[in-house]
């Protein structure tokens, strides 16, 4: 019985840690994306893609373009490097 109370604190972070890191890659792909119209805008799209797709950004400050959507409940910030976008935040609109 002492054994297993030895090696229950480690299945525990184990299990801990797993549900964790799904829960980490859950939330990391729902940011990874963004909807133009009916098409989708990725993390790794080039600055092209996005404008032939999406149009010009609302707003451009450097390498961060800002859209919202047209009921202007979400923004999406995204931000570029070596001209692929390199990742893509969401927050509610004004």
């Amino acid at each position: 019985m002492k054994t297993l109370l030895k090696f229950l604190p480690c299945a525990m972070l184990s299990v801990s840690s797993v549900s964790l890191s799904v829960a980490d890659e859950l939330s990391t792909d729902s940011a990874n994306t963004m909807t133009c119209g009916t098409n989708f805008i990725s993390v790794g799209d080039t600055e092209d893609a996005v404008l032939n797709t999406c149009g010009e950004p609302s707003f451009r400050e450097g390498n961060r373009w800002t859209y919202s959507n047209v009921q202007g409940s979400f923004v999406y910030e995204l931000t570029f490097g070596g001209g692929n976008v390199l990742s893509i935040h969401t927050r509610a609109g004004d």
